[in-house]
């Protein structure tokens, strides 16, 4: 992949998560609505991987259990700290708190700021 293919992913994935956060602060009962869309950018990565460690792991045991456990372990460390980071964004929203929405706003939109083009 070049490297203006994965800027242009970053920015389309920060974008979405933007968008997510803005529907949650606007409609904080549906918050998670907004969350899970996020998924549709995360799933198809994962299936991916999935199904190339699941053939290492039926063909070659020991190699895809190493790579499982080197590559998949923390994957799914942070894959965990980003879905229950947004899953207490919108429990917090779901009951009034919007200190971690604003936080994430804000950080989201930082994000944005340096992914952009500068113009001028």
């Amino acid at each position: 992949m070049s490297h203006s293919l994965i800027h242009w992913i970053r920015l389309k994935f920060a974008q979405h998560e933007l968008w997510a956060i803005n529907f949650a602060l606007l409609r904080p009962q549906l918050s998670l609505f907004g969350a899970a869309s996020l998924w549709a950018w995360i799933f198809p990565p994962l299936l991916s991987f999935g199904v190339l460690i699941g053939y290492l792991m039926q063909n070659y045991s020991v190699l895809g259990s190493i790579i499982n456990l080197i590559i998949g372990l923390p994957a799914l460390i942070l894959l965990a700290y980003w879905v229950f980071r947004w899953y207490f964004i919108c429990l917090g929203l779901m009951f009034g708190r919007r200190n971690m929405a604003e936080k994430k706003r804000a950080e989201v939109s930082a994000r944005i700021e340096k992914l952009l083009p500068v113009v001028g």
